[in-house]
């Protein structure tokens, strides 16, 4: 597992006062809780520079294969040991993310020091917020700074700890105030009923302690901190918020039941905000599947609930009038392709985007075609025209047809070839062959291959997906060319 911080700044920052917040167990774990937590961040901080500190918490429905079967064969026997059996290997679970939340706070400000020289060389101070075992990084952080001071010039202000999932003593907090210029803050619920699985240890998220600002958040669950985090800025006198505007003043417009396609920015407002010639595209490979239905090259709304329809199950959506949202598209083909190990290198959209990219064409065309290439594929398609890509991408859509098994298309323009590829050639006649013969073929082609190729013929026959991928690779191109920051 990972022990690396994916640090994100987010829009609208300004300042030299640095926001970092830290997430907790079963948060941050994919593009789609990222997202979620992003708009968390209240537009009252946006005189400051907010930065999120993601790390590898683990997520409580994430079960290892191994295990996984176990636990399945355990239930055939008895439900009732099954249940058991799930129990414990959570609670084994969530103890590995609270030791390993330990080792991360150890490391986190050497990894910030580092993202802030250089992205923003100019912070002054920085004021750490953790949430549940987010504030026992933080916590750990603080006793790592404590024992062994360090010589980054860092200065920190306030320290905001909620629902934190760990014993803080008051010893230790005294300790700590005297490292920070600020407020060491402890906001905390007795009626948090989710600490309570902190076993072996007195949460300070349930109970106050000695030597911090405590304020006491009546009534709060745990995952109300995030959802009312303006609330519990200004309850605690938060630096950055102090300073900034109150959002809270401005009237809210509170939508009952938004529009799913409306609502879904990172595809509509991307959509409306791009050429008509990059809508053109995306229509265009949208209308190559038979599961979609556009009579009408101008509707943006009806493009973007089409391409929606493509995600996930296609009858499904069909029947309840509704597809998926962009950013779960995204994360169903991570799981398509198996890059699910990879997403926590992707604090933005447009990163998994670039990865997923990446991967769609070394598939179709092999390791040696330049768009195959995850570490420059940013650069390579910058360089290229908005021509010159639209006909790779047009080449990647032919060969996720079921008949480019019997014809196989090479991406056009050598040029953009490094050296020409004999591994498509041989995915496609693998795939092709091993529907009756996995065994034998199995000993004399290499696994990632063979595994290569099955996945490329799932791409083929999965309704909707040979239109949905290229759909997809326009979409990346329009968010580089747009680059938005607040779409990114």
């Amino acid at each position: 597992m990972s022990t690396q911080f994916k640090f994100m700044t987010l829009p609208h920052r300004s300042g030299t006062v640095a926001n970092v917040f830290i997430h907790g167990y079963s948060a941050g774990h994919d593009m789609e809780d990222r997202c979620a937590l992003r708009k968390a961040i209240p537009s009252s901080l946006h005189n400051c520079i907010n930065i999120f500190a993601f790390w590898p918490s683990g997520h409580w429905s994430q079960f290892d294969t191994f295990i996984s079967k176990g636990i399945w064969a355990t239930a055939r026997v008895s439900p009732f040991v099954g249940a058991g059996a799930v129990a414990v290997d959570r609670a084994i679970h969530f103890n590995r993310s609270r030791n390993r939340a330990s080792d991360m706070g150890k490391t986190l400000f050497k990894q910030l020091d580092s993202y802030l020289l250089e992205h923003h060389p100019y912070v002054e101070t920085v004021n750490l917020v953790g949430h549940s075992l987010g504030g026992r990084v933080v916590i750990s952080a603080l006793r790592e700074r404590h024992n062994n001071p360090p010589d980054d010039g860092l200065v920190v202000g306030d320290v905001l700890l909620m629902a934190a999932a760990s014993k803080l003593s008051g010893d230790e907090a005294s300790a700590f105030g005297k490292l920070i210029k600020g407020k060491l803050c402890n906001a905390f619920s007795s009626s948090d009923k989710i600490l309570l699985f902190n076993l072996g240890e007195t949460s300070a998220g349930r109970n106050p302690v000695d030597n911090c600002k405590n304020v006491e958040m009546t009534d709060f669950g745990h995952t109300d901190y995030w959802a009312s985090l303006e609330k519990v800025l200004r309850n605690c006198g938060f630096q950055g918020y102090q300073s900034g505007l109150p959002a809270s003043s401005l009237a809210q417009t509170m939508v009952k039941k938004p529009d799913p396609v409306v609502h879904d920015h990172l595809l509509y407002d991307l959509l409306e905000l791009t050429s008509e010639r990059i809508r053109g595209q995306v229509v265009k490979h949208l209308r190559t599947s038979s599961w979609a239905n556009l009579e009408t090259d101008q509707s943006l709304y009806l493009m973007a609930k089409e391409l929606q329809l493509l995600g996930g199950h296609c009858m499904v959506n069909l029947a309840r009038g509704r597809g998926l949202k962009y950013v779960q598209i995204l994360l169903m083909l991570a799981e398509h392709y198996e890059l699910v190990n990879e997403m926590h290198d992707c604090a933005q959209v447009i990163e998994l985007e670039a990865i997923l990219i990446s991967q769609f064409f070394q598939s179709s065309f092999g390791d040696n075609h330049t768009l195959a290439s995850r570490k420059d594929i940013l650069q390579q398609v910058r360089a290229m025209s908005e021509k010159d890509y639209f006909e790779q991408v047009d080449a990647l859509a032919a060969s996720l047809t079921v008949t480019s098994y019997f014809s196989t298309p090479e991406a056009p323009a050598p040029l953009y070839r490094k050296t020409q590829s004999s591994q498509p050639n041989l995915s496609k006649a693998v795939a092709l062959a091993s529907l009756s013969r996995w065994s034998s073929l199995s000993t004399l082609i290499p696994t990632e291959q063979l595994q290569t190729a099955f996945t490329n013929l799932k791409s083929a026959v999965k309704p909707g997906y040979s239109a949905l991928i290229p759909a997809v690779a326009i979409v990346f191109y329009a968010r580089l060319k747009l680059n938005n920051e607040g779409l990114l």
